[in-house]
């Protein structure tokens, strides 16, 4: 009787643990509700929705900056409308047609962010990628059914190399893996024509790279080493149940991985990987500093800080490689702590703050670190959305109740509801920094710009950009 006392007494505790940990998390599907939401624009200068009437230009998951150049890689997937493995969207209706595939884009923010009053061409300051050597999807029966295949998440691109990996959720052949890409003719003035090419190299595949989300290269291995994150063991492709009882009961069934390839390019071996962290809904991932790796934990509100050992500069020319008796990472990951944020985070990126100055530009003074955190405030407002976006975008419409054509309306991107608030039922945006010194700190909450995955800010320049799951668009900021 006493063990058995015991024992429901330990079942107690740990339920009321697991509850005080999921509160703040619950409580956001009520504080955080599309027409509840306070909202914020701390930004620190103007910004604008761009390109949102581009045909295909949506569903952008993730921006890179190329600052040394003044342009973002974009990877926009209109295709996730009817094909999410993370979400479980799966609407296959051969009545639409195929599932379109994912394009690239060249963004010259540098000489365009202001708007079309700078007087140049958008065709040239957004530039399609021609993407050279990526098979042609063959289809549920087969046939070639001319789309790609290609359904982007995450995004790393090593200037060195001009090597580009995206994290791919193919819906054939095998399903999620990554890509590799050499890009070229990526560099722009305003004025360029030359056609961007991104040519296939190989695929990536490995059975701990089962559901690849975001990507963060370990500098000096040319792009063929890298962490991974696998936002689910389960996916919604393969059981949508399971997959959302992972998401909302977070457990740590995430992975972070460690890759490397670098036997692969010379054809001397396969790929290496190994498992060095778990996360509940392992998603965005960014390496902090020389010790530190930042993973976002979507079903947790946080974002985890691990140390990374041996430290990555204790390699100077390049990563060390993996055990050759063992097999084992040479990195090892010690959980440290996490940064608390209220809503899911989904993407990370760095950006650079100067301590003084005169203004946007101006590189004088100390310069700090900080780590924008990209995510979504509300799962249901999200959920829906999603759910809905092949009627409300795309063919489907047609064949869309009323109830269905009412709510596409109203979730508009850029349509004022009837208190003047525009998108009132689109789920809202939710954008913040954060830094060792200075903490937390919000700077965008909304739902003009929907369903944001990604915030990148070019410090030299004082630009940035936020890219939506399921906006049109990107939304672009230029500090004053």
């Amino acid at each position: 009787m006493v063990f058995r006392r015991a024992l429901a007494g330990l079942a107690v505790a740990l339920l009321a643990a697991y509850l005080y940990e999921r509160a703040p998390v619950l409580y956001m599907m009520y504080s955080n509700a599309p027409q509840r939401i306070a909202r914020l624009a701390n930004l620190g200068g103007g910004s604008e929705i761009k390109f949102a009437d581009r045909p295909g230009f949506r569903s952008c998951e993730d921006a890179l900056l190329v600052e040394s150049l003044g342009v973002a890689l974009v990877a926009c997937d209109p295709g996730r409308e009817r094909w999410n493995t993370v979400m479980g969207v799966n609407v296959p209706d051969p009545s639409l047609g195929p599932v379109p595939g994912a394009s690239l884009y060249v963004y010259d923010y540098k000489t365009f962010p202001g708007g079309d009053g700078d007087g140049h061409d958008e065709e040239a300051v957004l530039r399609t990628v021609e993407i050279v050597g990526f098979p042609r999807s063959e289809g549920e029966d087969g046939d070639d059914d001319g789309e790609r295949d290609l359904h982007t998440l995450g995004m790393a691109f090593d200037e060195a190399t001009a090597t580009l990996l995206v994290a791919n959720h193919a819906r054939f052949g095998g399903g999620s893996r990554i890509e590799v890409f050499k890009l070229d003719g990526i560099a722009a003035d305003g004025t360029q024509t030359q056609t961007p090419k991104a040519t296939h190299v190989r695929t990536v595949r490995h059975p701990l790279i089962h559901a690849p989300n975001s990507i963060a290269l370990v500098e000096g291995a040319g792009g063929a080493a890298f962490f991974v994150t696998n936002d689910h063991a389960v996916p919604a492709a393969r059981n949508k149940l399971l997959s959302l009882l992972e998401t909302y009961v977070a457990p740590p069934t995430g992975t972070v991985v460690y890759v490397d390839m670098r036997g692969e390019a010379e054809g001397e071996g396969e790929v290496k990987a190994q498992v060095v962290a778990r996360v509940p809904f392992a998603n965005g991932i960014e390496v902090l500093n020389e010790t530190t790796l930042a993973v976002a934990s979507t079903s947790r509100a946080a974002v985890y800080l691990y140390e990374v050992s041996p430290p990555f500069s204790a390699s100077a020319s390049s990563p060390p490689p993996f055990d050759s008796d063992s097999s084992r990472s040479p990195y090892k990951l010690t959980y440290t702590s996490r940064i608390r944020v209220p809503f899911l985070p989904d993407n990370l990126s760095l950006t650079r703050y100067y301590s003084s100055g005169t203004g946007t530009g101006d590189k004088t003074g100390t310069a700090t670190t900080k780590l924008l955190i990209a995510g979504h405030a509300h799962v249901p407002s999200l959920a829906r959305f999603s759910a809905t976006r092949h009627a409300c975008n795309g063919d489907g419409a047609a064949g869309a109740d009323a109830e269905t054509r009412a709510y596409c309306e109203r979730s508009a991107q850029g349509a004022a509801g009837a208190a003047g608030i525009v998108g009132p039922e689109a789920p809202p945006s939710w954008v913040s920094e954060w830094s060792e010194e200075d903490g937390l700190r919000h700077l965008y909450v909304d739902t003009e710009y929907p369903s944001s995955a990604t915030a990148a800010r070019d410090g030299d320049r004082g630009v940035g950009i936020i890219a939506g799951l399921y906006a049109k668009g990107l939304l672009v900021w230029r500090e004053q």
